[in-house]
């Protein structure tokens, strides 16, 4: 009688580990595929803006055209930046591409400083001040992703989530939006022109 209740008291712990497991499993399963998804809609923000400075930039370049005869370089070089992202086929090269024209956008914004009369036209004046907002709306929609990411991340690299996730197939991602590396030279300044 005394080895039939030993037995059903180890069964009886057995199955409250199993359960105990099932719904470790099942709760950070769960966890998981919300962390997923926040990061799915966040990538989907950035999109949305990115797609804005876009479809400005067409606009901004037409109207600097008619001033800026000489800049074709520049203008050429922010086109094919743009047909970058345009091609960009998964969410690794759409970062890379979408970089590449945060590069190509810098010598445009300087223009204006070589060409006092395009800061007198209204219509650049106004596509500027629109895509400086959007790029704004750029830099706070990627730190929302980056964000959303490493919560992510962390979450799937955790004891015991990481062995959930493996079992899942949630695994860590690096998809982060990084800084330009051109931006850690200091820029020269020269005072004697």
């Amino acid at each position: 009688m005394k080895g039939s209740w030993l037995g059903l008291g180890v069964l009886g712990v057995i199955v409250l580990v199993v359960l105990l497991g099932f719904g470790s499993y099942v709760g950070a399963k769960n966890t998981l595929v919300q962390k997923n998804e926040d990061v799915d809609r966040a990538y989907s923000q950035v999109n949305v803006v990115q797609q804005r400075r876009l479809d400005l930039i067409p606009n901004l370049v037409a109207s600097v055209k008619g001033y800026v005869n000489e800049e074709t370089t520049v203008l050429t070089n922010i086109a094919n930046a743009r047909a970058g992202v345009l091609g960009a086929t998964d969410r690794a090269s759409s970062i890379q591409a979408n970089t590449k024209l945060d590069v190509a956008l810098g010598p445009f914004f300087r223009l204006q400083e070589q060409y006092p009369n395009l800061k007198g036209s209204e219509q650049f004046t106004r596509l500027e001040d629109e895509l400086a907002g959007t790029e704004n709306r750029i830099a706070v929609e990627r730190s929302r992703y980056n964000k959303t990411l490493e919560d992510y991340d962390v979450y799937v690299r955790q004891f015991p989530n990481s062995i959930w996730a493996n079992m899942a197939g949630f695994h860590y991602r690096d998809e982060y939006f990084k800084g330009n590396p051109e931006n850690s030279v200091a820029p020269k300044v020269d005072f004697s022109k």
